[in-house]
């Protein structure tokens, strides 16, 4: 696979327009994920099709290796995400495949975690990291509110409604 040539970091390009990305097209995460990861990024991946409430703690609990006393509620994950900072990485990317089918199941809960991100991003720029999120839909209307205070944008490549037709 041969990568598209940049003239500005993937990071800084995604934080302009806030800690959220969304991506459509699997191709074009793949490819932002193969810069991250050879620019010191650790990138850990969720795939949160047929997701709720109920199981995808346990999912992030074990993708995001949390302590066995992880309370399982939104304000456990933004505990624990804070603690995720590790000064051997330029900073952590979370990947979260198929999130519209998380979004539909419980539309609340999958907008909080992103929140959660959006939120926690800014404190972990303030000590020299960079979280962020990168949220993969089958969906090329996802919307979002704001996270964080920002809506989430689509990335440069599928910027265009035109762009995210399969």
């Amino acid at each position: 696979m041969e990568l598209k040539e940049d003239k500005i970091e993937r990071d800084i390009e995604i934080l302009k327009d806030g800690p959220i990305c969304k991506y459509f097209k699997n191709g074009i995460l793949d490819e932002d994920i193969i810069w991250f990861s050879n620019n010191n990024f650790e990138v850990i991946e969720m795939n949160t099709r047929n997701r709720n409430k109920k199981n995808a703690h346990l999912n992030i609990k074990t993708a995001l290796n949390f302590s066995e006393y992880y309370g399982e509620n939104l304000n456990a994950f933004s505990d624990c995400l804070s603690g995720m900072y590790n000064k051997r990485y330029k900073g952590l990317i979370l990947v979260f495949r198929h999130y519209d089918s998380f979004v539909e199941s419980d539309k609340n809960f999958a907008e909080g975690i992103l929140d959660i991100i959006a939120g926690e991003s800014r404190n972990w720029l303030l000590t020299g990291q960079k979280l962020i999120g990168l949220v993969q839909s089958d969906n090329p209307d996802l919307e979002f509110p704001e996270l964080g205070g920002i809506s989430p944008s689509w990335n440069s490549a599928e910027w265009l409604n035109e762009s995210r037709k399969k």
